[in-house]
C-alpha cells in the first residue's frame, strides 16, 4: 500500500488544479449591456429582506396600473453599504442644490360638476412603503400590508428571479438620481440594472431602506 503525497504532482503541468486568487474591479469602467443602458424609471420601491438577501422591487405607478420595472437582489452587507452611500449622496445633493423638493400632494376629490360627473383627482403617491400603497384602498383606511400591495402589482415571470448586484454606483443631478447596480465578477464589472428616480422620491426610499435594515428591538 502506497502513501499519498499531495505535493507529488505539484510540478506536473498535466494535473489540473483549482484556480484561486483575488481580483480588484473598477466600477467606473463597468460594462453596460445594451438592454440595460437606457434604464427604467421608478416612483416607488418595495423592500423585502431575508437572512441572505435584500430584494428591491422598483415600481412604476402611472394611472391605475402598478408594475415592477426592476427587481434587484443585494447581499445584506451590500444593502447596508448602499444605505450609507445613499445617505451621503443626499447630503451631497443638499449641499450642492439645497433642500430636496417635496412630493406634491394628490389633488383632493372635488364636488361633482354641474353636469353631474365627478371630477377625478390626479394620480399621486401617498403613504405605504417608499411611496407605495394607498390607505384609502385598504380596509379601515389603514396602510395596506405587503400582501395587499403585491396583490395589485404586475410582476412579469421573467422578472421573478431579479438581477443580482454586489455593488452600487449612485449619481445625481438637480432633478433625478441614477442607481447603477453592478456585478463585480471576474473578468469585468457590469451593470445588471439601471434605475432612475426623481429626487423627491429618494428620501422616502432611504427611510424605508433604513427601517428594513434595522434589526427589530427584542421585547423584554
Amino acid at each position: 500500500m502506497s502513501e499519498f503525497d499531495p505535493t507529488s504532482d505539484a510540478d506536473d503541468p498535466d494535473v489540473p488544479r483549482p484556480m484561486q486568487g483575488q481580483v480588484r474591479h473598477s466600477s467606473l469602467s463597468a460594462r453596460v449591456p445594451e438592454e440595460v443602458g437606457l434604464g427604467v424609471f421608478s416612483n416607488g420601491v418595495m423592500i423585502l429582506t431575508g437572512q441572505f438577501e435584500c430584494v428591491l422591487d422598483f415600481v412604476l405607478r402611472m394611472g391605475e396600473v402598478q408594475r415592477i420595472v426592476a427587481r434587484v437582489v443585494l447581499p445584506p452587507v451590500v444593502a447596508q453599504q448602499f444605505e450609507r452611500a445613499l445617505r451621503d449622496n443626499l447630503r451631497s445633493y443638499e449641499h450642492r442644490f439645497g433642500g430636496l423638493p417635496r412630493m406634491p400632494r394628490p389633488v383632493p376629490v372635488r364636488p361633482a360638476s354641474e353636469e353631474g360627473e365627478e371630477i377625478p383627482r390626479e394620480p399621486g403617491l401617498t403613504g405605504g412603503v417608499a411611496g407605495l400603497g394607498h390607505p384609502e384602498n385598504a380596509p379601515g383606511g389603514r396602510t395596506p400590508d405587503v400582501d395587499e400591495i403585491y396583490h395589485d402589482l404586475k410582476l412579469p415571470d421573467e422578472m421573478l428571479s431579479g438581477r443580482y448586484a454586489n455593488a452600487v454606483l449612485i449619481r445625481h443631478s438637480g432633478t433625478e438620481f441614477c442607481f447603477d447596480f453592478l456585478t463585480n465578477v471576474y473578468p469585468r464589472s457590469a451593470v445588471s440594472a439601471r434605475v432612475f428616480m426623481a429626487a423627491p422620491h429618494v428620501p422616502p426610499f432611504l427611510d424605508s431602506l433604513t427601517r428594513s435594515l434595522t434589526p427589530p428591538v427584542p421585547r423584554g
